[in-house]
């Protein structure tokens, strides 16, 4: 299906959005569209956007991994085997001749009848689900190029979902065929009797020799065999069949099927399921027209062919449109190795030109440079220096560069991800300003801050390139249409001066038909008009700019009436330099709110030790687990998180009282977090019940006065 080709297009940044006429309505503002490009409704299919980045260059590197290799004996690691120091590729025109033995092979196994209950020929494609549960692998993007030649629908597990949620989700999506790793095998034929639909498992590696060291998680050929797979497909009265990744491909290879593609953009191409905080997660419906539309944003704003390192999880659509968007323009992705504390060596070794990431992680960054530029030494001096002569060159007139520092410090800062950075994209939660600018000019690097949801395919705001101004998601994306709606429980309005606010609500291509098997919530979150309701607090700007202020979700009403939005409480608190994570928590029985929260350990030591009048080393465990203990620590990092909410001119009911410090981080594996490492709260709630008993037991602390109430 082709399209007219995007034109050349202007950037206005005093005017980088525009209203749509004859869209005014009481209790909203004008719909706004981008200004440079307001109506973009591309007919391409997901299908159509790989043969665009094929037909760049059929010979040029698209999928990349770091190789498993055995050591020569006496390695200074001390190390069998280890992943190698550089990635080995297959190029475009290889991953188009894999795909389609993939697609092939199941052709082939549904004609034959094996992906039927019945065991009669079968090739309803539209209707095949197939599941990947899996680390982000070259093999995870081959499947899902397969699925969309195929015209089957990918369904996604994240690499941390528990066996019964895996259980739900292939039951709820009817998976057909599931492509998983060793590390999950079990879990599956375990609880295979509990999974009807599911007629075929394949296995992404192929298994190694016994003597041969392994990656971690994977297991021998020996282990896979004894006794797992015969005693399965017992269970599954002969129904189930099973097979290993270089199997496949050479049965597809063998029996090759010509490419059945979508017709229309209507057609579904994925079930991605949220990954919420509470309850069981809902499948949001992917249409084609949906990710061919979202990916013009970044292909146009991040133009040519880009290096990506791969390590979103591509279960989440955020991962899922940054590499669309990169296969898009014939760009090339290298997977990081499984192991997220080898993130950096990764990119290192691949020297990535573009980096999605999150607030998360380049708080992480950003609290380590300032812990150096904080320390003592005179390398801490001309560091702090040279960032305060940068910044000061930024907010003059957006430089990032500068000869002598840059060669002399910052050259080392970039060097942390390769070198190579051009481009940063930020998204899935707000990012700090502060924290935007220090990576801006450390990096030397585009950073720019966009927004999106599951529902809107991932984006539907996006900064511009070269706008200084921080802390705003910029105006609406291509193919989305933004309004805002008064949300008078909140004290929101469109009407609101200078600037409107109100709930962000979405329209456009890029916005999902609706929520797989499930059309009480579909009605929810999509009116009768098309527009989705993101549950989040806009404001926009003169300019044309929307920035994200609060959660009209997750609000809290204190037992002196006053709402509190926890979420964007959190967001405010997160400057704390002396936390690592914090959790907001508060009864509609009390009056005030308390946090759980886990230190930074860097500038949490210095802290304690300054508190405590003794040196406690950030490695140190033990003496860091004495320091949350002690009621001195804990009163100076609420004194510091008071701070924080007097410069954010929060109300004196949204400033935390109560604090509960622990070294133990929320985390997938304890429960505590999502795979999109958002916090659980009804379990965070269960968790910490005792700690949040006696905090409400033993009542507020108490500081001083303030404007904003008592403290």
């Amino acid at each position: 299906m082709a399209d007219t080709p995007i034109p050349a297009l202007t950037f206005d940044l005093a005017r980088q959005a525009i209203v749509l006429p004859g869209t005014e309505k009481a209790g909203y503002t004008p719909v706004y569209a981008n200004a440079a490009l307001p109506d973009v409704n591309l007919k391409s299919t997901t299908y159509d956007l790989f043969n665009m980045g094929r037909d760049i260059n059929p010979q040029a590197p698209c999928l990349g991994r770091r190789p498993w290799i055995e050591l020569p004996a006496g390695h200074p690691s001390g190390k069998k085997a280890d992943f190698a120091p550089y990635f080995e590729w297959i190029s475009y025109e290889q991953t188009e001749e894999r795909r389609t033995a993939i697609g092939s092979a199941l052709t082939h196994l549904g004609r034959n009848g094996a992906l039927s209950p019945d065991g009669q020929s079968s090739v309803p494609a539209a209707e095949w689900h197939v599941a990947l549960w899996c680390q982000n692998r070259p093999e995870y993007q081959i499947v899902d190029l397969a699925n969309l030649a195929y015209s089957l629908i990918t369904v996604s597990l994240y690499e941390s979902t528990e066996p019964d949620m895996a259980e739900y989700i292939l039951n709820h999506s009817e998976t057909k065929v599931l492509f998983t790793t060793s590390n999950h095998l079990r879990a599956i034929l375990d609880q295979i009797e509990k999974l009807p639909h599911l007629r075929l498992i394949v296995l992404l590696e192929d298994g190694k020799p016994d003597s041969t060291p392994l990656p971690p998680g994977v297991l021998s050929r020996s282990e896979l065999v004894a006794g797992w797979v015969q005693t399965a497909q017992q269970k599954a009265q002969g129904s189930l069949s099973f097979f290993s990744w270089s199997d496949l491909l050479e049965l597809g290879r063998a029996n090759l099927a010509a490419h059945n593609p979508p017709t229309s953009g209507d057609q579904i191409c994925s079930l991605c399921y949220t990954s919420g905080t509470t309850g069981k997660p809902k499948g949001a419906l992917v249409a084609h027209r949906q990710l061919a539309n979202a990916t013009t944003n970044p292909t146009v704003h991040f133009p040519g062919s880009l290096v990506v390192i791969s390590y979103l999880p591509l279960a989440h659509i955020y991962g899922r449109l940054v590499e669309t968007s990169c296969m898009r323009a014939g760009s090339s992705i290298g997977f990081f190795c499984g192991d997220v504390t080898r993130l950096m060596e990764d990119c290192q070794i691949l020297k990535p030109t573009f980096f999605a990431t999150v607030p998360r992680v380049m708080n992480r960054i950003a609290s380590l440079v300032n812990q150096q530029a904080n320390g003592p030494g005179l390398k801490a001096k001309l560091l702090k220096h040279a960032l305060e002569v940068k910044y000061a060159n930024f907010d003059r007139d957006g430089t990032i560069h500068h000869a002598f520092y840059d060669r002399l410090i910052f050259s080392k800062v970039a060097a942390v991800l390769g070198g190579n950075i051009k481009y940063v994209v930020t998204g899935s939660a707000p990012a700090r300003p502060e924290v935007l600018k220090l990576l801006k000019v450390c990096l030397r690097a585009d950073i720019r801050e966009g927004y999106g949801l599951t529902e809107t395919t991932g984006t539907a705001l996006m900064m511009w390139a070269g706008d200084k101004v921080l802390g705003t998601c910029g105006p609406p994306t291509f193919a989305s249409w933004i309004r805002l709606k008064d949300t008078p429980e909140l004290g929101y309005r469109s009407s609101d001066k200078p600037h409107p606010r109100g709930e962000v609500q979405v329209k456009g291509p890029s916005v999902f038909p609706g929520y797989y098997k499930d059309e009480a919530k579909t009605r929810e979150a999509i009116d009768e008009d098309g527009w989705f309701s993101t549950g989040d607090v806009g404001e926009l700007d003169e300019q044309g700019r929307f920035k994200i202020i609060d959660r009209v979700k997750n609000l809290l009403k204190l037992a002196q009436g006053e709402y509190v939005a926890l979420e964007r409480v959190e967001s405010t608190y997160a400057a704390s330099s002396y936390l690592a994570q914090l959790w907001v928590y508060g009864e509609s029985t009390e009056t005030h709110i308390l946090a759980i929260a886990v230190p930074e350990p860097g500038p949490f030591a210095a802290l304690a030790s300054k508190v405590l009048g003794k040196t406690i080393a950030p490695d140190d465990i033990g003496a860091l687990k004495a320091a949350v203990d002690s009621p001195e620590v804990t009163r100076a990092v609420l004194q510091d998180l008071a701070r924080i909410g007097r410069e954010a001119r929060l109300n004196g009911y949204e400033i935390i009282k109560s604090l509960h410090l622990t070294v133990e981080p929320f985390s997938v594996e304890n429960g505590l977090l999502t795979p999109t490492f958002k916090v659980k709260r009804p379990e965070a709630k269960k968790y910490f019940s005792e700690q949040i008993k006696k905090m409400y037991a033993d009542g507020p602390v108490e500081f001083t006065s303030n404007k904003n109430g008592k403290l």
